[in-house]
């Protein structure tokens, strides 16, 4: 028997419980903050980026279309952890069908980010391949 009349078990498993519960709040938080600062980062546009020529314009709506998703993705998985998060472990079909579809949509926002990353290898190549073709005119 437990000297402390059985509470103490009690005790630890709320104190764990309260720290999931802190943990879902921040977690959820911080996924759609991240996807609102990404969203107005992209429209607002990034220091370092100049796009002015013709052959850049396809390739930014296509990038801003892309990161569009992107961004909505992270505000889902913001949502579904902090709707997990409220639903506790008791709801078992709530709380596990919104983790397995935060884990679906960060497999998802991974294989976006790839195609996207190639996406720009690409672009860069034809950048370059345009300035090239451009110098050799001009010279």
């Amino acid at each position: 028997m437990d000297p402390t009349g059985g509470t103490h078990r009690l005790v630890c498993f709320s104190f764990k419980g309260s720290l999931m519960f802190a943990g879902g709040l921040v977690l959820a938080s911080t996924l759609i903050f991240f996807a609102v600062w990404l969203q107005r980062s992209e429209q607002v546009g990034w220091s370092h980026e100049r796009f002015d020529e013709e052959i850049d314009q396809s390739y930014m709506q296509r990038r801003r279309r892309s990161r569009k998703r992107v961004n909505f993705l992270f505000l889902v998985c913001g949502i579904l952890v902090l709707v997990a998060t409220l639903a506790t472990p008791r709801n078992h079909a709530i709380w596990l069908c919104c983790w397995i579809s935060v884990m679906l949509s960060l497999m998802t926002i991974l294989m976006l980010a790839g195609l996207d990353a190639l996406r720009t290898m690409r672009h860069v190549r034809h950048r370059l391949d345009h300035l090239r073709q451009k110098r050799r005119k001009s010279s």
